[in-house]
């Protein structure tokens, strides 16, 4: 399985030694901290508190330690202590995930799962060709058990981890979905797949599709590929779906927005002190003139929202559906040792319109979907806010 942290890649813990151990010696944010205490005296005071609390604890406790939870909730603490709600702590197995992820490659049965509040995992991308897809897994499932272990049972981040596995490897869900009586069983195995992130075809009035499910290192050649298609084939106007596209790598979109964007500034971050520094700069001396527009929905976030605001402040491309999740924060991965990392937001990001961090894009147009329904699970005919885009887009079309 592929995590996300938004929306992105959920916290998942792995023990690394006993909690006092861990105590004097973990080193995940060490810098970070040290910048913000300030004096070597309250960096010392807290550790001696930590210390005595785990004395106390461990001579006195009537029932048993976990070395394993007290670890897992220490990094859990500290960063929920921060205030950072997109910063993530990934063990050195979900990192590999993670980054494997970015290369455009997944690990594992074929879906993304995300914590919902309730102690279970609701399932929020399922890959075509997967294992999953094949056997049935929809989004909004709920996962209950894995391998016959109730998600209650388990520590916070440990059912993500279960999740992970050798490819080749069998895994048993228990899933509870809307409309159906009962827990459902589905036997998947893991594997290694290669997502395709792009794909492509063209609609009514020569107008060309292309969804964006992720943002990842074959993207943007991908997204190459399917503009050629449809210039084959005829296309005079542009659709661009990120609906329910949570993000992933920033810096694919500078070769995807050179499409459309000549020599311009299009982005930029801002740190804690202040400053200012660019985040994408396109360089195009061709682009595209083409009508656009871009379908955007709660789902769409990070790099898809960062995306559709440069297609709208630079291109005139314009936005269809709903405000989209609202996360406009640069975040940087701090790699360590073991191989574990830290993903931790350091900037707001900035383009010609402002930021959305927090409020999300407002769209041009706004369109709700059917109540309870989501766009991979409608046809054309029913997805009000294609309809909608093909209805806004028909009279751009230049006449021959």
């Amino acid at each position: 399985m592929n995590k996300k942290i938004s929306l992105g890649i959920a916290i998942s813990l792995v023990a690394i030694g006993c909690a006092i151990t861990f105590v004097l010696t973990w080193t995940v944010s060490l810098n970070i901290y040290n910048s913000k205490i300030g004096t070597s005296e309250k960096y010392e005071g807290v550790y001696a508190k930590l210390r005595e609390i785990d004395t106390a604890v461990r001579q006195n406790y009537i029932g048993t330690v976990s070395d394993d939870a007290l670890e897992a909730s220490t990094i859990n603490g500290y960063i929920a202590g921060i205030g950072d709600k997109y910063a993530s702590y990934s063990t050195p197995s979900a990192y590999y995930e993670l980054q494997q992820s970015y290369d455009g490659v997944i690990l594992g049965a074929g879906f993304d799962a995300e914590e919902n509040g309730s102690g279970y995992l609701t399932v929020t991308t399922v890959y075509k060709g997967s294992s999953a897809e094949l056997n049935g897994v929809k989004v909004g499932d709920v996962i209950t058990a894995i391998d016959g272990k109730s998600l209650l049972s388990m520590e916070p981040g440990q059912a993500l981890e279960r999740l992970s596995g050798e490819t080749g490897t069998r895994l048993a869900l228990q899933i509870l979905r809307e409309g159906v009586e009962g827990d459902i069983t589905v036997n998947l195995i893991r594997q290694q797949l290669e997502v395709e992130s792009v794909n492509c075809r063209l609609l009514d009035n020569s107008i060309g599709y292309i969804q964006i499910t992720t943002f990842n290192a074959k993207t943007s050649e991908q997204f190459s590929d399917a503009l050629k298609t449809l210039e084959n084939i005829g296309a005079k106007a542009l659709l661009i779906d990120v609906r329910q596209n949570s993000g992933g790598v920033t810096s694919v979109l500078k070769p995807i927005l050179n499409n459309f964007v000549p020599s311009a500034i299009a982005a930029t971050v801002e740190y804690s002190d202040g400053s200012r520094k660019t985040l994408i700069e396109t360089d195009a001396t061709e682009t595209l003139d083409l009508p656009a527009a871009v379908l955007v929905d709660s789902g769409t976030a990070s790099a898809a929202e960062l995306f559709a605001a440069v297609m709208r402040d630079e291109y005139g491309a314009v936005l269809i559906g709903t405000t989209t999740y609202g996360k406009a924060v640069m975040q940087n991965t701090y790699e360590f040792s073991d191989g574990s990392a830290l993903t931790l937001s350091v900037g707001r990001i900035y383009t010609k319109s402002g930021t959305w961090n927090d409020t999300g894009l407002k769209p041009d147009y706004s369109v709700e979907l059917t109540a309870g329904t989501t766009p991979d699970a409608v046809d054309d005919d029913s997805d009000a806010q294609l309809q909608k885009a093909l209805e806004v887009l028909a009279p751009r079309i230049p006449t021959e």
